[in-house]
């Protein structure tokens, strides 16, 4: 199949733009500030079972609400661009030398000031459970070595090679130098994503965490019996790979930076979502609040509401 390469301009050439988006990454509300002005590009090959998107733009904004369940994943890479993706645990850059990694079922904001050029790699459901398990967690990036920058370039000629033939076999052959490529990006940027039953476990802990913040069941213990595991398997899933936060440790935060987000988008008290989130009363999650956050519920709101900029170190946080 070759490569099929759309240009879009203008109103009309952005609501196209928005649905050929859709169909070759993900679902996701894209703004312009200048729609009459808007020019882009996008071209799309597929290789092996991976699809490649490159894309040129002018300034915009995209947003999406993931469906939290396990999907496929899309890695970008900038060839020109200084951008920040914004998502449930913090904020990632998106600029030259650096690989995001984004798994279909994640939110996101992400935001390009200007004119920017990039290269998605889409990898669906099927592959990322056989291969690639590890990228199927919380949306995160990594800078790239020398090395890794040098495999990124070429990822570009795979996509012209592949759409220059109708031959099978010489498809074939391209696909696995293809995944020969992506794998030592991946492995020289993140480390061994492949063959990690702890990672796995982690994994899925995390999104039953995720699920069920308002439980008051929600436990470790719980989380390893849901899980079939035991108590110590769990906590090991969380040491592995340096996690930050034990099992526990991350229900507790989980749940923090769930409030913090009720605390900024609706006028709900403290009181109300130390009820909601299982807290002990309402004192007690003043005082974890302020031990994670540094202030206290009433005075992180009042911040927020007043300064618009707040809203992005509180992204930051969250």
């Amino acid at each position: 199949m070759p490569v099929l390469t759309h240009r879009f301009s203008g109103p009309r050439g952005l609501h196209d733009f928005r649905r050929t988006v859709r169909q070759s990454l993900v679902s996701q509300a894209v703004e312009t500030r200048d729609p009459a002005g808007f020019r882009a590009r996008l071209s799309t090959a597929d290789i092996g079972p991976a699809r490649l998107v490159s894309v040129t733009v002018g300034a915009l904004h995209a947003r999406q609400t993931g469906q939290r369940s396990p999907g496929g994943v899309f890695l970008l890479l900038s060839t020109k661009a200084d951008g920040r993706i914004r998502h449930r645990f913090g904020v990632e850059p998106v600029v030259p030398g650096r690989l995001v990694v984004v798994p279909g079922g994640e939110s996101f904001e992400v935001d390009y000031p200007a004119a920017a050029k990039l290269l998605f790699v889409g990898l669906p459901p099927a592959l990322v459970e056989a291969r690639y398990a590890a990228l199927d967690a919380a949306i995160s990036s990594a800078p790239l070595d020398p090395a890794g920058r040098a495999l990124g370039r070429q990822l570009p000629h795979l996509m012209t090679a592949v759409g220059a033939t109708e031959d099978a076999a010489r498809r074939r052959n391209l696909a696995s130098v293809f995944a020969t490529v992506l794998d030592l990006l991946l492995d020289g940027t993140l480390g061994d994503t492949r063959g990690r039953p702890l990672l796995a476990l982690r994994i899925a802990a995390e999104r039953l965490v995720e699920d069920h913040l308002t439980e008051p069941d929600l436990s470790v213990s719980w989380l390893a019996g849901r899980l079939a595991v035991s108590v110590r398997q769990l906590h090991r899933a969380f040491a592995d790979n340096g996690h930050a936060h034990g099992p526990a440790g991350y229900i507790r935060l989980r749940r923090l930076q769930a409030c913090a987000r009720e605390l900024v988008g609706s006028p709900v008290s403290a009181a109300e979502l130390a009820y909601r989130y299982q807290f002990a009363s309402a004192s007690h999650f003043g005082a974890a609040f302020r031990a994670h956050f540094g202030s206290s519920p009433g005075r992180w709101r009042a911040e927020v509401a007043a300064d618009g900029h707040g809203r992005d170190s509180a992204a930051a946080q969250l």
